[in-house]
Order: structure tokens, then sequence, then C-alpha cells
């Protein structure tokens, strides 16, 4: 079960998010690892300064160049904790939206669950001026520290998961590994599978290791929430998420999601 690596993988050039679901998908392998947000893992893998990388569903969809890890993502299959709209008022009356300019797959998400399932079209707003917006979309473990604070303090919280598992009933898959164009693919496979085998064996030393959440905070999400299974289900959640992207004008066009073998 040791994730050690073939000899034809250099693990400083695979990357992963530092947050707190990645965890059980880098066990043993976390101080090798690039550690980055999700915007500039998608960048340098496009740019090939990455062979492999955990990288937002978005990046694939917008560059389908790449061959996605079977078997292996981050998503769930109701309310995910991590990935929510936060509202000073009810969420039908903010007109203005702050987008996360960490996590292109979050602002997809929310700008079809407003399109297609809410029949709402706010003003997004990237950047700078976040705090004057009505909502914050929120992600990762800034918005697990953050959400009992939120309701404590009356705001609204959208869980972006548990809308989409409602109205598709269908989970949600907001990352995968992508393996680079010209690499071959079955070794990335088997050495990240055995990565995640050992993470989920290894869930509750993860769990006391952190020094941020409350352990009961994160051991529910991890164990609860958090979805590490990239399978049937999920390629069907893939694939409707693509369709509603086109049919919004999101993304340019739908292709095939190709598997690496």
């Amino acid at each position: 079960m040791n994730p050690l690596p073939s000899s034809s993988i250099d693990v400083r050039r695979i990357g992963s998010v530092s947050y707190l679901n990645a965890r059980p998908l880098i066990c043993g392998i976390e101080d090798r690892v690039r550690l980055d947000v999700p915007t500039l893992l998608a960048r340098d893998l496009r740019a090939g300064k990455l062979d492999a990388a955990l990288v937002p569903v978005a990046e694939y969809l917008e560059h389908p160049r790449y061959q996605i890890v079977p078997g292996i993502a981050i998503g769930s299959r109701g309310p995910v904790l991590s990935v929510y709209l936060a509202s000073r008022k009810p969420t039908a009356e903010a007109g203005t939206v702050a987008l996360d300019p960490a996590s292109k797959t979050s602002n997809l998400l929310l700008k079809v669950v407003f399109a297609e399932f809410l029949g709402l079209s706010p003003r997004y707003v990237a950047g700078a001026d976040r705090e004057s917006c009505d909502a914050q979309l929120l992600i990762g473990d800034p918005a697990l520290l953050a959400r009992e604070r939120l309701l404590r303090e009356g705001y609204h919280l959208l869980d972006l998961g548990e809308v989409w598992q409602n109205k598709t009933g269908l989970p949600f898959v907001y990352a995968f590994w992508a393996v680079g164009e010209g690499l071959d693919g079955l070794p990335y496979i088997e050495f990240l599978t055995r990565a995640k085998e050992r993470g989920l064996q290894q869930l509750e030393q993860i769990v006391a290791s952190e020094n941020i959440l409350p352990t009961d905070v994160a051991r529910t999400y991890l164990t609860r929430h958090i979805r590490y299974d990239l399978g049937a289900k999920e390629m069907k959640g893939l694939l409707e998420f693509q369709r509603l992207c086109v049919r919004h004008g999101l993304i340019a066009r739908a292709s095939e999601l190709k598997l690496a073998a």
C-alpha cells in the first residue's frame, strides 16, 4: 500500500490543492507534490509545467486535452459544506454575487444553479469588490471555517452540492486527477490509486492531524460529505454539468471525457 513512485513519475511534477478534502488523495506523498490553488494548478498543467494535477473540472471542460485518471475524484452526493453562497439577504434578492477567484468549477456551478434551477440572473463580480456584493461564493477550508460564524450572524447559506443533488439526482464532481498530453497514463493510475487507498485507510489519522478545523467538523466533512469515487454515476453527473454549461453559454462546446488507460 506504500505509494512509492514509478520510475517514470517525477512526484515533484504532480500538483494538488492543499485543502483538507484533498489530503486523503495525496497520503504518503503530501510532502513531495506541489501544493497550490486550483486555478494555478490548472494553468501550469496546461503549460506543461506539471505532468499531472488535481484540477478543477472546469479546466477539463474548457481544455479537453488531458487524460482523466479513473476512479478518483473529489465530489459530493448532497450537501458538501465547503462550496456555498453566503448572502446577507434571501438568495432570490441577491442582485450582485461575488465569484471566488480560486475555483472556476465552483463559479460555473453557481452560475448553472442560478440560471437553470433558480431562474435568476444576478450580476457576477470578480476581483476586489467582493465585500460590497449582496452575496459571496466561498469554497474550501475558508468556507468550512466561516460556516458557523456566518450562520450565527444570520447569513443565508446556499450549499451548491445540495442544490445540484436535489435538482439532478446525481453526484457532483469538483475535481479529478488529470494527466498531461502525450504521457503514459497507466503509471499515474497505479500510483495515485495507491495513494487514495492509503488515505482512505488513514482518515482518522488525517482528521487527528488537522490543526485549524475542529476535529468533529473535519471528521464529519471527510466521512459524510466528501466522496472520492469517479464511477458511472459521477461520470453521468459530469456529462450533465457539461451539458448545462453549454446550454447557458458558460463553455463553448461539449467534449468527450477521456479516461486514462
